[in-house]
């Protein structure tokens, strides 16, 4: 039986316009109250979802999300921590490393704010969250040496298209994946949105055969693999596609509402 629905959010529940739809809104919030849990899984910091959060109604104490990609489970209304992996300076020094070489830039984010590497070059990311998170510029030598943190992103094409030739250096501490098209993300090694769900699931004494997740982009194979239905959005790329045990419309045609809408058989 399924009892949880699990939501990559960018080019999945959101439109184009970085919204969701009323239809979408709707059949989740019914979903919700017949008592199935709706967790988003993104590699947002929950400060950076609240929004969405409170527009599915989705703050009651049994509401969590998985946040930097895995690396964090988290109860929405509080924020309160239930599992979490994650990085030390000391971890991100070879990566540092290795950015400086190859020329792309670096933030480091824990669960307040983004540091840019500047030392690096500024690179594009706070563009890209447009205010959604407060920004500190540093070089790495002033990276705080007692912080904890949740992932490393590479706002840079030409760290995605050069991932496959990352050093054992870094490969054997970090899992890389891309979020998108140029965007690279540096997890603890062994963390993705699947081992969060995982955490979570196992706190309700649930499994991956309660799991439904819904996904486009590479972050989100593990996840869909997992799942006992993973179905993958008609926007996602290939690989998605190959392993999804099913698939629906894309983000903009109200994908994920159609699909729940049938499956669930809701009026």
């Amino acid at each position: 039986m399924i009892t949880t629905i699990a939501l990559d959010l960018d080019n999945t529940l959101l439109t184009s316009e970085k919204t969701i739809s009323l239809r979408t809104e709707k059949v989740l919030k019914q979903l919700h109250d017949n008592g199935i849990r709706v967790v988003l899984c993104t590699g947002r910091p929950i400060k950076a979802i609240q929004p969405l959060l409170k527009q599915l109604n989705l703050l009651t104490p049994d509401d969590y999300s998985i946040t930097f990609n895995g690396g964090l489970v988290q109860q929405n209304a509080t924020g309160d921590i239930l599992a979490r992996t994650s990085l030390s300076k000391a971890d991100i020094k070879p990566l540092h490393a290795y950015a400086k070489q190859q020329g792309i830039p670096l933030d480091v984010i824990d669960l307040t704010q983004v540091f840019s590497l500047v030392d690096l070059g500024k690179s594009e990311y706070e563009a890209f969250l447009k205010g959604l998170m407060p920004f500190t510029d540093l070089s790495f030598a002033d990276l705080p040496a007692d912080d904890k943190f949740g992932k490393v992103v590479s706002a840079s094409t030409k760290a995605v298209d050069n991932r496959e030739q990352l050093p054992a250096e870094i490969t054997n501490k970090f899992h890389a994946v891309p979020s998108r098209r140029n965007l690279l993300e540096f997890l603890p090694q062994h963390t993705d949105k699947a081992s969060g769900l995982k955490q979570l699931l196992a706190h309700f004494d649930d499994d991956y055969s309660n799991l439904m997740a819904f996904g486009d982009e590479e972050n989100d194979l593990g996840m869909l693999k997992a799942a006992k239905v993973g179905v993958a959005m008609d926007n996602a790329i290939p690989a998605v596609k190959a392993i999804a045990t099913d698939h629906t419309l894309n983000n903009d045609d109200d994908g994920v509402a159609v699909f729940l809408e049938k499956y669930f058989s809701l009026v």
